[in-house]
Formats: structure tokens, sequence, C-alpha cells
């Protein structure tokens, strides 16, 4: 066989070849725009059970805004998958998502929820949350979280999250809360901070009527570590309800200040 006719052969099956390719790609994009998406799977994460700010059925209604028509009506090829996802992030509760489809061309839309660490209650009645990295979060009156409640700040927040310098008093709330939080003792006990004009912080235990004056947002871990010790060593002999104000400001030491009718 000479080398013309082999170069002849060679070409002829590379175009076949292609010619193939080419009606195999034309075929899997028509049929691509004939696929619709079968199901819709939703799945919410939650940092934490006892957190709920979003559910399955709110996604639901985004995903129907964001469409604005029927999902099992467009093709899988134009459902904006990336779009979606960007969509969805914009919601403040919302830290990141991920939509996909699977091989039973199911759509598939993961949401994780956000983690809030305390809840804000202004003096003027508004509410709202902080994450554990400090993002704000909107309140709703459908849904709560179980978390520390921060009363006594007076001045606006500023931003989308707490790093910013006119939001020192939410620093402060977040550094004493994230501690708290670290301890699953002082967890349980503390369920309110009190922060005034001057940066003093009143912790509220959820149990007794004392007021745990800790001072500012510093030696947070020793004055936690020596309320605890305090709680579980010395309020067992002495009982609940004894004192009025436990002072955490002096060095190793908590001052306590009984009631008037204890002796």
């Amino acid at each position: 066989m000479n080398a013309k006719l082999k170069l002849g052969i060679f070409i002829t099956l590379y175009l076949l070849s292609m010619i193939i390719v080419g009606i195999i790609w034309i075929r899997s994009i028509r049929l691509q725009d004939k696929l619709r998406p079968r199901q819709l799977i939703i799945k919410v994460f939650k940092p934490s059970v006892e957190n709920l700010l979003i559910q399955e059925k709110d996604i639901h209604k985004y995903v129907q805004e964001f469409y604005k028509k029927d999902w099992r009506k467009i093709p899988l090829q134009s459902l904006k998958v990336s779009g979606l996802e960007s969509a969805l992030e914009s919601i403040q509760v919302v830290h990141h998502s991920e939509v996909y489809f699977d091989a039973l061309e199911n759509l598939h839309i993961d949401v994780y929820q956000r983690d809030p660490l305390f809840r804000v209650m202004t003096p003027d009645g508004d509410q709202y949350y902080v994450d554990i990295e400090g993002k704000k979060i909107p309140a709703s009156i459908n849904y709560s979280a179980r978390v520390p409640v921060v009363t006594g700040i007076e001045t606006p927040f500023q931003g989308r999250d707490i790093w910013a310098r006119s939001n020192s008093k939410f620093k402060d709330a977040f550094y004493v809360v994230n501690e708290i939080s670290k301890d699953p003792f002082i967890k349980s006990l503390i369920e309110q901070l009190d922060i005034d004009s001057q940066g003093e912080i009143t912790l509220v235990p959820k149990i007794g009527y004392e007021k745990i004056e800790m001072g500012n947002a510093t030696e947070i871990f020793e004055k936690l570590d020596k309320l605890k010790f305090f709680y579980k060593e010395g309020l067992r002999y002495e009982g609940w309800n004894v004192y009025q104000t436990l002072n955490l400001k002096v060095k190793n030491q908590v001052v306590g200040v009984k009631n008037i009718n204890q002796s």
C-alpha cells in the first residue's frame, strides 16, 4: 500500500470520526434541551438543632422567585445553577449553598445556615442576631435561636459585621459570649448580657436573682473560670438567691453582696 493511499484512508477515517462526534454532540445538545429536572431536593444544614433560622419551605419559595416560573418546565441546561447559588447566598441567614444535578436529573439544593452566637435587643425594640463570624443576621417572627441575649447597647450597629471600629461594644459582647459558649456549665448558666454606656458588662443567670458584675471585656476566661468555681463550690453550700450581686472585677476573688433578708 503506497503512502498516498494510506494518507487518504487516514483522512477519511478522521473525517468520519469527526462527523460521528459531531452527530453525538448535536444529539446530546438536543437531548439536554428536552431534559427537565425530575425532583427538587432541598436540604438545610443547621449547626445546631436548637437554632432554626430557615427551613426547606423558605428555600422552595426563593427558588420559585428566582426562576419566576415552574422550575419543572425549565431545561436542565437553562437552570442557571451558579446564579441560583449566588441568589441563595445573598440571604443573610445563609452561610453558603451548593446547587447540582444527580445522575437521575434531580435538582439538589444544599443550604448551610449561619450559626447565631447571640441575639441583640436594642433600646428601641429592634432585634437581630450576630453569628460566630461576627455577621449580623436579621431576626424572624417565625423562627428563633436559643442563644444569650445582649441588651443595653445604645449605639447602632454599623455595616454587616461587628468588625467596624464603631461596633466596639458588639465586639465586647462577641468575645464574652464566644468564651461563654466554650464551657457547657457557663453556657447553661448565663442567659443575658447587659452592657452599659461605659462598657461595663453585667451577666444575668438563668437560675437565681443575683446580678453578676463582670466589668469590661478583659481577662474574660479568668473571670468566668472563678465564677464557675464559685457556683460549684460556694453556692452549693449556701443555696440559690443568697446574693444580690457577684463582683468579678476583683482579681482572684468573687465579691458577693448578700440580699438584705439573708443573715
